[in-house]
């Protein structure tokens, strides 16, 4: 195995490098950092996979309310309608009503309205009458 030096380096200072008692440290710390980050990535892929069942959960409930709630509002039209078809017969059951309390009325206001049937007095009779009534009433 060989290793090429970075640019502008030496070969023989890249052999210092890693012959150096420092290296095994530095190999150790690297490690240890990569365990801390995939230690980080695992967590936060746990807390990711925890929030996607929640909003799994989330949206099975809004969809049940969502349900519930368009079944309310179609049984609600439902009665509207049957509310409405009532209105409907009440309007022309009082429209039929209003019609016959009119011929009613129609048929007593004629009836009434009649020319009185003629009377035919005798006017000398009733000043007789009238007088005898007063005479009566004077000498009681």
């Amino acid at each position: 195995m060989s290793f090429i030096p970075p640019a502008g380096e030496s070969p023989r200072a890249t052999e210092e490098v890693r012959s150096s008692p420092k290296s095994p440290r530095d190999w150790s710390t690297a490690i240890d950092l990569i365990q801390e980050a995939s230690e980080a990535i695992r967590i936060s892929e746990e807390r990711a996979t925890e929030l996607e069942g929640h909003l799994r959960q989330i949206t099975a409930e809004a969809s049940e309310e969502m349900r519930r709630l368009e079944a309310h509002i179609a049984a609600g039209e439902q009665r509207l309608l049957k509310a409405e078809e009532r209105i409907r017969r009440a309007e022309a059951r009082a429209e039929e009503a209003e019609a016959w309390l009119v011929r009613l009325h129609d048929a007593v206001i004629g009836a009434f309205r009649r020319p009185p049937a003629v009377i035919t007095v005798d006017r000398a009779s009733d000043a007789a009458d009238e007088e005898e009534t007063t005479t009566q009433q004077t000498s009681d």
